[in-house]
């Protein structure tokens, strides 16, 4: 889910327009399947801008705050609470270098877990 970006360059905790339409497709799929749904949260290296610093002072909290925001989509749509969970990897589990605007864009990102419970 494509991650927006506030107008000093810096990705928010809020999902793209763009990625909308994919979450809507997943959480139908979700809401008819008994996964256990884990979302994890991502960032970058770079430190969160000043304005968004306010709000979350660090990746920790930024990466959190997105996967939580995920989580509550889903939930909206009708996905069960009490299979779906958020937590936060911050900066350190990067998929790309954090040495280009594409990477780092890259490394913003959720990651989705689906696993099966035993009944």
């Amino acid at each position: 889910m494509a991650q927006q970006v506030d107008e000093s360059g810096s990705a928010t905790a809020t999902v793209g327009s763009e990625g909308l339409e994919y979450a809507k497709e997943l959480a139908d799929f979700l809401k008819e399947t008994d996964y256990f749904v884990s979302v994890i949260g991502h960032t970058d290296n770079q430190e969160p801008s000043r304005a968004l610093a306010k709000r979350y002072p660090s990746n920790w909290e930024l990466a959190g705050a997105r996967a939580a925001s995920a989580v509550r989509y889903f939930v909206s749509q009708g996905v069960a609470p009490k299979r779906i969970v958020a937590s936060s990897r911050g900066q350190f589990d990067p998929v790309a270098s954090n040495a280009t605007p594409e990477g780092r864009a890259k490394n913003r990102r959720i990651q989705i877990i689906l696993r099966s419970l035993p009944k």
